[in-house]
């Protein structure tokens, strides 16, 4: 034998084992929810990010000087209409999860003014909304809910 490397010794290392397998099943259900809660954030991040983009779309639509050869025309008798420009045209209801239900609302001044020759420096207000529903957070952290209302606002001054 040397230097205390005997039998005891060897005994006390088998002992340890199972430690590891332990320790790892119990910072598992840690992990996890930090990996899941990190790809459930960054999905809300990215609704977010795409609903303030259609925003932006739909406000820069309505404002811009739009006319029918010789008129003005106003955003609200837009062909296509500002929310459904946003929709179909930008795509952000194809951008959005199926669940989401986006929703565009055209507001303020600019929206409903009926003088076209006083339009100008009116604003206009894009609002999008949808709804995010959780992964995994909302099932695994009491409180929390399954579902998340996301609101994004524009607001432009018309030309």
């Amino acid at each position: 034998m040397r230097c205390g490397f005997g039998s005891d010794a060897k005994r006390g290392l088998r002992s340890e084992r199972g430690a590891v397998a332990v320790e790892f099943a119990v910072i598992l259900p840690v992990l996890l929810l930090l990996a899941f809660g990190i790809i459930d954030f960054g999905h809300a991040w990215y609704m977010k990010h795409i609903m303030s983009d259609a925003s932006r779309e739909g406000a820069r639509y309505g404002t811009r000087y739009a006319t029918n050869g010789t008129n003005r025309i106003l955003p609200k008798d837009l062909n296509p209409s500002v929310a459904s420009y946003v929709n179909t045209t930008y795509g952000l209801t194809s951008r959005l999860p199926c669940d989401a239900n986006p929703l565009v609302t055209p507001g303020g001044p600019g929206a409903t003014w009926a003088d076209v020759t006083t339009l100008a420096g009116k604003d206009l207000i894009v609002t999008v909304t949808a709804t995010k529903t959780w992964f995994v957070l909302g099932s695994l952290i009491p409180g929390f809910g399954s579902s998340e209302t996301l609101t994004v606002a524009t607001t432009m001054t018309c030309e």
